[in-house]
């Protein structure tokens, strides 16, 4: 069995959802504990990333270990890479 975990990010962004938009993102990590669902693979600076697409929501992702996956952002499909990114980039720096 997958395991999911979730940065401190990931885990008061999902707490603070409506309770509709949070039982299809629930839904959905069960399908990805499954392998299941709109996934994709990043590529450029966020490769080694995966996304898990949920309508306007995407949650990035990776695959810590055969049985655990890590949640590590998530946000609306606007902004979500942007942000990702630069702060991948301000852990690099520091």
């Amino acid at each position: 069995m997958i395991r999911i975990s979730a940065s401190e990010q990931v885990a008061a962004w999902l707490t603070a959802l409506p309770p509709q938009t949070k039982h299809r993102v629930r839904l959905a990590l069960r399908g990805l504990v499954k392998g299941k669902g709109d996934i994709k693979g990043l590529q450029g600076p966020l490769e080694g990333f995966c996304r898990l697409r949920v309508g306007g929501i995407r949650i990035i992702y990776r695959q810590v270990s055969a049985r655990e996956v890590r949640l590590d952002f998530a946000h609306t499909r606007d902004v979500v890479y942007e942000i990702f990114e630069r702060l991948l980039r301000n852990r690099e720096e520091s």
